[in-house]
This record gives C-alpha cells, structure tokens and sequence, in this order.
C-alpha cells in the first residue's frame, strides 16, 4: 500500500473535494465502521484526526464526541475515502481499506455473524443487523437451483468505486474467518468501471477469482454447498451474547434520530392498527410542512417509507415472539391490507417468511 509522507499529504488534504460533492447521497455509517478507513488512512501515514479534518468532520469524534452511538453522514465517509485515494496516492484505497477489514469494524454485530453455527446464518444474521454499520445499502442472499449469491444495492443515492470496493473486501474477509484460508467466491460483479491500469493482480490477490465491471449490479457468486458448512468461530455462548446486545443496538437506533423523528415513529406505531399512515397524518401531528418533515428525514439519512419499514419490522419481530398472535391479526395491527403484503414485506426486511422466524425464535427460546 502507498505511503503519504506528512507533508504531502498535508497537502493534499487541503485539496480534496468536500462531503457537499455527496450531497445527494444519504445514510449514515457508524464509528467503527468509519474505523475501517482511518485504520487504513493511518497505516498510509495520516494521522485519523487529519483524516477527519479532510472530510469535514469534528476530531472530537476520535474521543468519543458523539456518544457510543454517534453516526457519520454518508456523504463524509464518501468524502473520506475519496480523500484517502488521493492523499496516499492509491488508486485502490477502498479495496485495500476493505482488505485489513476485523470484526471490531463491526462491533458486537461482526462477533454475531462471526460466531454463527453456519455461513447461512451468519449472512442472514449480518442482513439482520447490518443498519448497525451502515444504512447505505442492503445485503440480500438470493438462493436458486442454479446458485447462490450476495448482492449490495445502494438505498439513497450513488455509491462511490471506493465505496463498493471496500464493502465487497469485507464479505471475503468474513468468508475467510468462518471458512479459513481458500477461495470463497465464484464470481465477483461490480457496477462500475475498471480503475485506469486495471490492476487484475492486486483484485486477485484480494477475492481469488474473477471479477466482472460495468456489471449490472454488485454481486458475490458463492457455491451453495458453502452456505451449509460450520463456521470455524462457532461459539454458541458468546454468540447470544453479542446477539443480545446487537439487538438492543437496533432498537435503540430504530427509536432514535432526532427528537421529532423518535416522535414520528412512536406516531406511526400507534397508528398502523388503523391501515396505512400517509406521511401528510405524521406532519400534522408533529405540526411541521411535509416538505420539512421530508427534509428531516432526509437529513438522517432516511425516507418515510424506510421509516415506517423501521416501525413495522420492530413491531413484527415483537409480536412473532408471542405464538397467541396469527400471521392475519398481525398483519393487520401492522396496517397491510392482507396477510400475503406482510409476509413479502418480511421476507424482505428478514430474508425469511414470519412462520420461518417464528419457528427459529420460539425453537431457540425451548432450547
């Protein structure tokens, strides 16, 4: 990896385009997750506060500024990266900061998923909590008789090289620590162009096989006989331990934002027994304009319809855990029109059907 002397990289710093060029990218990202780049950054020769200062943010972060919970706007971490390929010369940044990816990247939610029984859980279980890390884009695991594969869409707007790459690194990073050394992938797709040179070598060394760009979608093709092997980290005590605190992580996030965001859910969930909550009911009630109500949202990284997704998924997982409550009553104190609505709509938070989850959940819960 390129190494930036001090004053080369002081410069450069001062020359980087700021996180406003991202604008219209959403989300947030979490510190550790955010840790994987400055880790990377720091490695390169600059110092994690000079890295901050390069994407507009406060260094106060890196003292625990924000709280244990504080998030990053995506457009700073785009900002970051982009910053980093310039100042350490490496037009690679994203793939080598992905490459020297750990768990701790990913707090407790990196030891859920590494000590999993399975690598099929263990990707389900990253789904599950990967708003944790960042809510700029969505894993889904999509299995067929032909095959099975990841992809990682994009949820609020473009996603940068740099960006993708780093995100792909660390699912062969995680395929390595449940699985060992070898190859896991079949097939690696990216949605956008080659970097000038090509650098094959260097996107060998790290993923083992052939990768495809200027595909139509950002993709791992794995065999599906790997989905069933143990994980080597497996480790059912501390796993329902990490699970415990990952899961009150999620509520608190999903319960958080602003002060009229956590207003707007506790609204919406009050509500959806009633059917579908339009957007306009939430801004009366918060005695805001819609387009204000919009704009907040949009400020933390959401849209309405993710943050009625939040409310409804968080009152589904709650009401799957009592077996008194059918599918049908369900879906209707969660305000869809018939039960079939919900159970695409789980199946697309969760990747499993509710009868699936709940019979996982309450089969745990007797073991």
């Amino acid at each position: 990896m390129p190494r930036a002397n001090a004053a080369a990289s002081a410069a450069a710093i001062t020359a980087i385009a700021p996180a406003s060029c991202f604008a219209e990218t959403g989300g947030t990202v979490s510190l550790p997750y955010l840790r994987t780049v400055l880790d990377y950054g720091e490695a390169a020769g600059i110092a994690p506060a000079d890295q901050l200062a390069m994407a507009g943010l406060d260094p106060a972060l890196l003292d625990g500024a924000g709280g244990p919970a504080a998030r990053v706007r995506a457009a700073s971490y785009l900002a970051l990266l982009d910053g980093l390929a310039h100042a350490a010369g490496d037009a690679l940044a994203g793939l080598h900061a992905g490459a020297r990816f750990r768990p701790r990247h990913y707090a407790e939610m990196g030891y859920v998923v590494l000590t999993t029984p399975t690598v099929r859980e263990a990707i389900l279980q990253g789904i599950r909590y990967e708003v944790l890390a960042n809510d700029i884009g969505r894993t889904r695991l999509h299995e067929t008789a032909q095959g099975a594969w990841m992809t990682w869409e994009a949820l609020h707007g473009p996603l940068s090289r740099h960006a993708h790459e780093l995100h792909m690194a660390t699912w062969i990073c995680f395929a390595r620590w449940l699985l060992g050394d070898g190859h896991f992938a079949e097939r690696i797709e990216f949605p956008h162009a080659p970097p000038p040179g090509g650098h094959a070598d260097e996107y060998a060394q790290v993923f083992g096989c052939p990768v495809v760009f200027n595909a139509p979608r950002h993709a791992m093709h794995i065999a599906p006989a790997l989905l069933a092997r143990p994980s080597m980290q497996a480790d059912a005590q501390m796993q329902a331990q990490m699970a415990r605190i990952a899961q009150a992580q999620l509520r608190a996030l999903e319960a958080g934002g602003t002060g009229e965001i956590a207003q707007a859910r506790a609204f919406i969930g009050g509500a959806l027994h009633r059917g579908e909550v339009p957007i306009a009911a939430v801004a009366a009630h918060l005695r805001l304009p819609v387009r204000t109500l919009q704009r907040r949202l949009q400020a933390q990284g959401l849209s309405y319809s993710a943050l009625v997704d939040g409310v409804r998924r968080l009152k589904a997982e709650h009401y799957l855990a009592d077996p008194a409550i059918s599918l049908a009553q369900l879906a209707m104190l969660l305000g869809f029109s018939e039960q079939s609505a919900f159970s695409h709509a789980f199946k697309r938070w969760t990747q499993e059907t509710p009868n699936a989850w709940r019979r996982r959940l309450l089969g745990g819960a007797r073991g």
